[in-house]
């Protein structure tokens, strides 16, 4: 088993990978299993959060490179396992993983070292230091942090060739930077310490560092003004729609960093474009028009005057229980 700080909804906690979720011990080398952007309940990957991990370097304490290897896909919705074969025994303390020109948006990395160690680390930590984001829809189990025992940590996404003006090419890990000792103590602060520090990100290999301790990610914001934000709709022209208490649509659509298909939370009865970065409420329980229908004949849509529906079609939806 493994523990890791992280960001458990608005607070700091403790996540938990249970020993399946680790990938197994390899002599002379590091291992690291990626997990990205889960699928629904229908078995469906969250399109386009899978891609390609290009190289990962892995360094010792004092930054000298220790090994290098990976390279590879991880499937939509699913995971994989890379290997940095290394010289020594000393231990693999910081870890840089590249991507390719395929994005993905990594929900979380657990690795094993050569001397068998365990540690882990979540997207939200994308989130937190200001790189871009979205639900992943994968759950593990936490404790502190907001008050439920099992949540899913964001994911971060990660592109080469910046498609969809996607920041980070490179994320770098200090793994003792993120260990929490189980039945430790409660984590305090907001983590934005980490970021720059623990965690670090490059626009490409050799690249500026994107982070800083203030949480935002070296490269200007997106318009932030009233009204109707024109931002980046991913191609995924699915729709998210998550029946889970602890996801939030106001959350995905209010933040300036947050990137993948339109959001719905059913809990919280209120839709989100990721054109526009604009709220709606869901029709129903007397709301009957200018909201978002799930039901139709045509799939769900907006809903106007009149019964007057958007043109705009949904391949498919991602239920999230």
């Amino acid at each position: 088993m493994a523990t890791a700080i992280g960001v458990v909804g608005s607070l700091l906690g403790i996540w938990t990978f249970a020993e399946d979720l680790i990938p197994a011990p390899e002599e002379a080398a590091s291992r690291y299993r990626i997990q990205v952007g889960k699928d629904g309940s229908d078995g469906g990957g969250l399109q386009n959060a899978g891609g390609s991990i290009e190289l990962i370097k892995t360094y010792n304490h004092n930054g000298e490179l220790m090994g290098s290897g990976g390279g590879g896909e991880v499937k939509d919705g699913g995971y994989a396992d890379f290997s940095a074969e290394q010289e020594g025994t000393q231990q693999s303390s910081i870890t840089e993983f590249y991507a390719d020109n395929d994005a993905l948006c990594i929900a979380y990395i657990s690795a094993t070292f050569a001397e068998s160690t365990k540690w882990g680390w979540v997207g939200d930590w994308g989130y937190t230091c200001g790189l871009d984001w979205y639900p992943s829809g994968y759950e593990l189990q936490n404790s502190g942090g907001d008050d439920q025992s099992v949540r899913g940590p964001r994911c971060t996404w990660i592109d080469k060739d910046h498609s969809n003006d996607i920041k980070a090419a490179v994320l770098g890990i200090t793994w003792a930077d993120f260990y929490a000792e189980p039945n430790g103590p409660e984590q305090e602060g907001d983590g934005k310490d980490h970021c720059g520090a623990g965690m670090r990100a490059w626009d490409s290999n050799g690249g500026t560092q994107l982070l800083s301790p203030d949480g935002t990610a070296g490269l200007a914001k997106r318009s932030s003004g009233h009204g109707p934000r024109k931002s980046r709709r991913s191609t995924d022209d699915r729709i998210v729609v998550s029946h889970r208490n602890y996801h939030n649509a106001t959350e995905v659509c209010d933040s300036d960093t947050s990137y993948g298909p339109d959001f719905v939370s059913v809990a919280e009865g209120l839709y989100c474009d990721m054109e526009t970065h604009e709220l709606a409420p869901l029709c129903g329980n007397g709301v009957e028009e200018d909201c978002f229908g799930l039901d139709g004949p045509d799939g769900p849509a907006m809903v106007y005057k009149n019964n007057k529906r958007s043109n705009r079609k949904v391949s498919h939806v991602v239920e999230w229980h």
